[in-house]
């Protein structure tokens, strides 16, 4: 019994379906891959076989020749029966690679003579001659030829070559047309590419614009035609179909409307409101999402209005009812909308506008959503957001009023973050921003009995890594700061984070509910707070008080009048020497910047390198600071020559070694001014290389390559262990003044003056002594090996004409400072 039509025939009919079903573009790709390439491998069979017969006839042809030869040279011998003669003509075939065996028969076609190259195995010979002619099988060819004698045949000569070479060379032919045939092939499939977005293109758009319609019910929405072929007809008609559609829904859409709001999602409220009538339908769960039963609240639009946030209000209006005639007939509006409780709820309203013939509104329906989750809840730390605390802050200011004191703001700002950031990566970032988060919740719902303040609250990120907690209900002024400090021992214990620990202390600022009249006032007079508890150290507290405002005021008059005066150069450099305490000498100057203010006279760093730093223009500044000092010192070089020669010491701060163009700034100043970088020493602050050890470090040896000299200022001041010293490219170490000051009464300075002479002797450094002001720490530093010294007893800060006229006397009379 024959099964094959029963298996094939549904197999066939399954092929048939699936091709049928399948896409254009599909079929496309089948129809044209398909021919083509059916086409490429006609045409390379078509040619494999041409060239497979031309290699034959032209070993033929070769063979041929080679056997005219033989049988010239073989007909003597056989006309005399000389089978020596016939040998000895077939081994000249020697030479012959391609020659695998050769035969001389004779007239009776009998074996006379034959020849076998002895490095090949071949059959033996046919036993008589066949008929004259090549004959190509198992992979040899076999070619008879007649030796004649005076047109009588007297004999046949056989040769055998092998095939190996045409083999050989139909091979590397066959890879050849291979080759061609897969890159036609991918020109076609290029090309068939191109030709599917022709023809696909416009028919997989119209296809998306039906799919548009069908979801959306939009039966408003055309298709635009590209081209004026069969598929622009089919546009064209799918339009007017559309139209016909749209046209005749006009008719159901009234009574379709609400039902289809319902079907939108049960949870939401659904209103109907007839601007003809004045009529408006409120559902039972668009009052109860506001907290009211379905009695309490009488469906009016005025009313409905009347609980609207006032600064929504007019907006809201606008988009329900002032609605204009060009206006979309489907809306959504967003929008505050108070609950029976007093507090604000965020809905989303939508609706849909239905128009008569003249286009006048003659009904709206809609739904409200609640979304207040989305709005008011910031994604990354799942605290409140800006939106809800601002929020929550107007209503409290009004359910206060006259009791302002009752409620406080904490304004909370992360210390250091940037570096944290920037140093760590943004993931780690957000992680630390989600613990603190966790750490604020706990510290304001505190169910510590010893606490005893456990007041109504809300948190919320600001944003970046600013936060704020608004109490409600205090008994006294003091529980907001008692609420402070527990913050601030809670964030007194590192964070671990992906197995690192983190330290991260909060600054912040109170603002008591009395402080300000309006939300915008209370949430800045405890940003002020903040600020002014960063600049006096971070990791604390402050009370906004009216004299902060003022403080604060007077540090942006500062600001703006510290940015003019960079930009109008209005500084002065101011010069320290440094004296041997070996030899009394000068050996170079300390460069100290001064603001020559144009209503204040100098003004002295300590009030404004501050701000400098924090607004970051203390990167200019220092630009403007190292290139007047260079040019300076190597002015004083060329006039008052000496040997050594002076030093200039400049100082940088953290900002600075943390800008990228600090190490090609200080090489392009040193050319400009023509300064040999020997004679320039560079100060970093002990404090400033605990910030980011790594780029700090980096910067350093950089610096050091262009062989500039580097000194650690205010050593022992910072948080770095002394045996990290050697970590950094440091030649000179700079004890603080604190300790030199403290020299003579406190055992302590003297054991830690002694200590870092030590280890910098240790480890080859050269060491200044700051704050000089008497003989007596002058010898005693002397006798504890101290190389250098600097401070009031040799000289206070001078101007460049001061430093001027000294170093011309010290030439003049080179005594040096007596010791």
């Amino acid at each position: 019994m024959n099964l094959l039509p029963q298996i094939t025939a549904p197999a066939a009919r399954g092929w048939t379906t699936a091709f049928r079903n399948s896409s254009i573009r599909t079929k496309l790709t089948i129809l044209i891959v398909g021919t083509t390439s059916v086409a490429l491998i006609l045409a390379g069979a078509g040619l494999l076989s041409y060239e497979s017969r031309q290699y034959r006839l032209a070993e033929t042809r070769e063979m041929s020749a080679l056997a005219e030869i033989v049988a010239a040279g073989s007909r003597a011998a056989v006309s005399f029966g000389d089978k020596q003669a016939a040998r000895e003509t077939l081994a000249s075939l020697h030479g012959d690679q391609r020659i695998l065996l050769a035969v001389v028969y004779d007239k009776a076609g009998n074996s006379f003579a034959n020849y076998d190259d002895p490095r090949t195995v071949v059959a033996a010979a046919p036993r008589h001659p066949r008929l004259d002619g090549a004959y190509f099988e198992n992979g040899i060819l076999l070619l008879f030829q007649p030796i004649q004698l005076t047109g009588e045949r007297v004999g046949t000569v056989l040769l055998i070559s092998g095939t190996s070479e045409i083999t050989m060379r139909l091979k590397r032919y066959a890879g050849i047309v291979a080759a061609v045939l897969a890159a036609s092939l991918l020109v076609s499939l290029l090309a068939m590419a191109r030709l599917q977005r022709v023809i696909t293109g416009p028919i997989a758009y119209l296809a998306g614009v039906a799919q548009r319609v069908s979801s959306q019910r939009d039966y408003a929405l055309r298709a635009e035609k590209s081209a004026d072929d069969e598929i622009g007809l089919l546009i064209d008609s799918f339009n007017d179909m559309l139209g016909q559609i749209q046209l005749q829904g006009e008719s159901l859409r009234a009574s379709e409307e609400r039902y289809a709001l319902a079907a939108q999602g049960a949870n939401d409220g659904l209103w109907d409101w007839n601007p003809v009538t004045r009529e408006l339908y409120l559902s039972s769960r668009w009052k109860e999402m506001l907290g009211y039963s379905d009695a309490e609240i009488h469906p009016d639009l005025e009313d409905w209005f009347s609980r609207i946030h006032p600064s929504d209000r007019e907006r809201v209006k606008a988009e329900i009812v002032a609605r204009n005639r060009d206006a979309e007939p489907i809306f959504a509006s967003e929008y505050r909308i108070c609950r029976k409780d007093g507090g604000y709820l965020w809905v989303l309203c939508r609706g849909i506008v239905v128009r008569d013939a003249s286009q006048r509104i003659v009904r709206m329906a809609g739904s409200q959503s609640d979304i207040t989750q989305g709005k008011v809840v910031d994604p990354l730390t799942g605290l409140r957001n800006r939106l809800y605390f601002i929020d929550r802050l107007e209503a409290l200011i009004e359910e206060c009023a006259g009791n302002a004191g009752a409620f406080a703001i904490l304004f909370l700002d992360v210390d250091r973050f940037k570096i944290v950031n920037d140093g760590l990566g943004h993931e780690t970032g957000d992680m630390l921003l989600i613990e603190i988060a966790e750490r604020l919740r706990s510290s304001v719902r505190s169910t510590d009995v010893s606490a005893r303040i456990a007041f109504p609250s809300a948190v919320a990120r600001f944003g970046g890594d600013e936060f704020a907690v608004l109490l409600e209900d205090l008994h006294s002024r003091s529980d907001a700061t008692t609420v402070a400090e527990r913050i601030l021992t809670q964030f007194a214990s590192h964070f671990e984070i992906h197995g690192r620990i983190i330290f991260a202390t909060v600054s912040i600022g109170v603002a008591m509910g009395d402080s300000a009249a309006t939300a915008n006032d209370l949430l800045r007079n405890a940003d002020t707070a903040m600020y002014y508890a960063k600049t006096r150290g971070k990791a604390r507290l402050e009370t906004f008080d009216e004299g902060m405002r003022g403080r604060a005021l007077a540090r942006m008059e500062l600001e703006s009048d510290l940015r003019s005066a960079i930009d109008e150069n209005n500084f002065l450099v101011y010069y320290q020497p440094e004296v041997s305490l070996t030899t009394g000498k000068v050996v170079g100057y300390e460069a100290l910047v001064r603001w020559n203010h144009p209503e204040r006279g100098i003004v002295m760093p300590g009030e404004f390198l501050p701000v400098a730093e924090e607004t970051g223009l203390i990167v200019p500044l220092g630009q403007w600071v190292m290139h007047e000092a260079c040019r300076q010192m190597a002015e004083w070089q060329r006039n008052h020559p000496q040997q050594p020669p002076l030093t200039i010491s400049v100082n940088a701060s953290s900002r600075e070694l943390a800008d990228p163009e600090l190490v090609p700034n200080v090489a392009r100043i040193l050319r400009e001014t023509g300064l040999d970088p020997q004679s320039l020493r560079i100060e970093v602050t002990e404090s400033s290389i605990v910030e980011d050890h790594d780029r700090t470090a980096f910067t350093l040896r950089r610096l050091r390559e262009l062989d500039v000299s580097l000194e650690i200022d205010d050593f022992g001041t910072g948080y770095s262990s002394l045996s990290r010293l050697h970590d950094y490219p440091f030649s000179t170490v700079k004890i603080d003044r604190s300790f030199v000051k403290d020299l003579d009464t406190e055992p302590e300075s003297l054991h830690l003056v002694e200590t870092i002479l030590r280890l910098a002797h240790g480890l080859g450094l050269s060491v200044v002594a700051e704050g000089i002001e008497t003989r007596e720490q002058l010898v005693k530093l002397a006798s504890l090996g101290c190389g250098y010294g600097q401070g009031y007893y040799f000289s206070r800060p001078v101007d460049s004409d001061s430093a001027q006229r000294a170093i011309q006397e010290a030439v003049q009379e080179p005594t040096g400072v007596s010791l």
